[in-house]
């Protein structure tokens, strides 16, 4: 009987590391709960964790864009 390597999911951390207003990273998204509970979580929390990273990082650079374009005002 062979063990089982875990499966490896590498942490979405850019070395960035400030949180927001919110509670989430800049650099990676991630809230601070979560940054927190990385190291013990199972591959399949972590993978959970990089999705919502991800999708939070798309949400605030869609958002910045929009202020962005509201910012210049009409053409």
């Amino acid at each position: 009987m062979s063990a089982s390597i875990p499966e490896f999911v590498a942490s979405p951390c850019k070395d960035i590391c400030q949180l927001d207003a919110a509670g989430v990273c800049i650099g990676c998204g991630r809230t601070g709960f979560e940054i927190g509970e990385w190291l013990q979580a199972s591959a399949e929390r972590r993978r959970q964790i990089c999705a919502m990273a991800r999708q939070r990082l798309e949400e605030i650079s869609e958002a910045t864009q929009r202020r962005e374009v509201l910012d210049r005002g009409p053409a």
